[in-house]
């Protein structure tokens, strides 16, 4: 099967689009709930602060259309417009990108409602209008769970900027907005917003922030092969993609590493060295009936990346241990 086409400028406009998306989307859901609230500073009447989270969702949608678009458009993650329509109908990562389809179609609903309030009437736009709280963490958790930079320490820290932002907003309003919230109600919302958090924050440790996410999320194998989203320097002379198995092990000095054997080419072997106290990166040793070929320090994102005599590797990791799988893409042949 030939491998896909790799990333244009469609793909890093939809992955910008996508993170602006976000970011504007947490300033709408904190400026509703500061609306709610009735919040107004001595500089800033309340009409603004509402004019401002009307025109900052509209500016999410125009950015969510640009986001879809550009997914569609670009050949590289084969997605459709049936796929960008109906949930869960793409091959392509089809529950995180189902997710987002679903967080999409909640916010046009949202700013659809808005935009007819005079129509529905104040108390169905009100019931509507609690989409929010239910499409915002659907969003993020389609970010984190589609997105190729989730392990990037900038868009890690602004993930947890925007959640930190929403959480704070829900706490002031918890605490200090409407009288005719009881206690009990109070207390009940703040665990249950405190549980989904929590739950969040473990499944994003296990799960996007560990290697191997990539293939884990569903990505399709001919995507895997062409890795130049984080490796655009690699080359495709006569390269390859072999699937990997192996276990932990036990290195000379008594540390635990990984020992990889390549399942197409059974004597090419692979050890992975975690960090030392010496060293800041894990080193990858590539082995050919027991002598080295390469021995390299690896960048660590969702995959390793080495170079092993001006042949780019690509490391992916599967599994849990003591059992683990991955692929092992080259960039040319090796010794």
């Amino acid at each position: 099967m030939a491998a896909a086409a790799p990333p244009s400028a469609l793909w890093f406009t939809t992955r910008g689009a996508g993170v602006a998306t976000l970011v504007l989307l947490t300033a709408t859901v904190v400026l509703g709930i500061a609306t709610s609230l009735r919040w107004e500073g001595r500089a800033t009447p309340r009409f603004v602060i509402a004019s401002l989270h009307r025109n900052l969702s509209l500016l999410a949608i125009l950015l969510l259309a640009l986001h879809i678009a550009t997914s569609v458009l670009d050949p590289f993650a084969g997605i459709t417009v049936l796929d960008a329509i109906v949930p869960f109908a793409g091959r392509y990562r089809t529950f995180w990108l189902g997710l987002g389809v679903v967080a999409a179609e909640m916010l046009v609903v949202l700013v659809a409602t808005s935009l007819m309030r005079g129509l529905i009437g104040p108390r169905a736009w009100r019931l509507v209008h609690w989409l929010a709280y239910a499409s915002w963490p659907i969003a993020v958790i389609h970010a984190l769970g589609t997105g190729s930079d989730q392990q990037q320490p900038w868009l890690l820290g602004l993930t947890v900027g925007c959640v930190a932002a929403v959480l704070a907003a829900l706490t002031h309003r918890l605490v200090g907005g409407g009288r005719r919230r009881t206690v009990p109600v109070r207390a009940l919302a703040a665990a249950a917003a405190l549980v989904a958090t929590a739950t969040a924050c473990a499944w994003a440790v296990r799960g996007p922030l560990q290697p191997g996410w990539a293939a884990r999320a569903g990505t399709p194998t001919t995507i895997l092969s062409a890795s130049t989203t984080l490796a655009p320097d690699a080359t495709a002379r006569e390269g390859f993609q072999d699937p990997l198995v192996g276990t932990l092990v036990r290195n000379a000095r008594g540390g635990t590493a990984i020992g990889l054997r390549d399942t197409v080419d059974p004597d090419l072997t692979l050890a992975i060295t975690p960090p030392g106290p010496s060293q800041d990166l894990p080193v990858v040793t590539v082995e050919r009936d027991g002598s080295v070929v390469c021995s390299s320090p690896a960048r660590a994102t969702t995959s390793l990346y080495a170079d092993c005599g001006g042949v780019r590797l690509i490391v992916e990791l599967l599994g849990t241990p003591p059992t683990i799988g991955g692929t092992l893409t080259a960039s040319g042949p090796l010794p």
